[in-house]
């Protein structure tokens, strides 16, 4: 994810097609990975995609690669949002 910063309460795509797109929900960010890991975690909920309504934990690493942009919900669909 480039020049985007991870929000608590945000909600970022991976930008994929089809049966590979996936919304995630950021639920808490700076958690430990594990007790006395200098290593940040984020909490996150699917939301959109395969894996919905189910909590994960990955690092926050691993969450920037995976997130393309942020995106926002208006109605039955999913924008993205223009950074300024």
């Amino acid at each position: 994810m480039s020049n985007i910063t991870i929000k608590t309460g945000g909600t970022y795509s991976n930008g994929n097609f089809h049966g590979h797109w996936e919304v995630r929900q950021v639920l808490a960010r700076g958690i430990p990975c594990e007790e006395e890991s200098a290593i940040e975690c984020v909490k996150y909920k699917v939301l959109v995609g395969a894996r919905r309504r189910r909590s994960f934990v990955c690092s926050s690493e691993e969450f920037s690669r995976w997130a393309r942009y942020e995106v926002t919900r208006d109605e039955n669909s999913w924008f993205k949002i223009e950074s300024s």
